[in-house]
């Protein structure tokens, strides 16, 4: 496959718009490297964007090894390896969708039930709900809000598997709330 010149411009258009929410520093540094990719670099990164695409239906399959919280007719959801907040959950579509717009609803409905636990059973203010397309599959984000504004571009860190299934027996904690006499 050889991309075209109008294909490589669309590309490093999409590029640049991934990387607006960067400092300007590091945002000029960035779209130098945009401006200097060549179609087969392009080519390859696309090749790359592929193998991610199939890494989400691994996950929908359940072939890969992840850390499943919850799961519907329409999804499966995993705790991010590389949350932006404690709790950072990624809803992947059992069935592959490339628009956000295009979301099933049951895909929302997981992202519905699983905001609920997050705050009750892991004590965040709120869930911040962002989809996502940014690796040709839309999927959700749920980000746990514990004392600042946080979304889908802010910096994220690695969690170990200990801490991951630690916070998984928490979010499938059931609480019991007494009623007052």
């Amino acid at each position: 496959m050889t991309l075209t010149k109008e294909q490589a411009k669309e590309l490093k258009k999409q590029l640049r718009e991934q990387i607006m929410h960067l400092p300007p520093e590091r945002r000029k540094e960035a779209e130098k490297q945009i401006d200097s990719m060549s179609s087969e670099t392009l080519e390859a990164m696309l090749k790359q964007q592929k193998g991610a695409r199939q890494i989400f239906r691994q996950i929908a399959k359940k072939e890969i090894d992840s850390v499943y919280v919850g799961e519907n007719s329409g999804a499966v959801a995993v705790l991010d390896i590389n949350p932006i907040s404690r709790g950072h959950i990624m809803i992947v579509p059992k069935k592959p969708v490339v628009k956000t717009e295009e979301i099933p609803k049951e895909v929302f409905l997981l992202g519905e039930e699983l905001s609920k636990k997050i705050t009750s059973n892991l004590g965040a203010k709120s869930v911040r709900l962002e989809t996502d397309a940014g690796l040709g599959e839309a999927v959700i984000h749920l980000i746990p809000i514990y004392d600042k504004e946080l979304d889908k571009n802010s910096p994220r860190k690695s969690s170990s598997p200990e801490e991951l299934q630690e916070i998984k027996r928490s979010i499938e904690t059931i609480k019991i709330e007494k009623k007052p006499k």
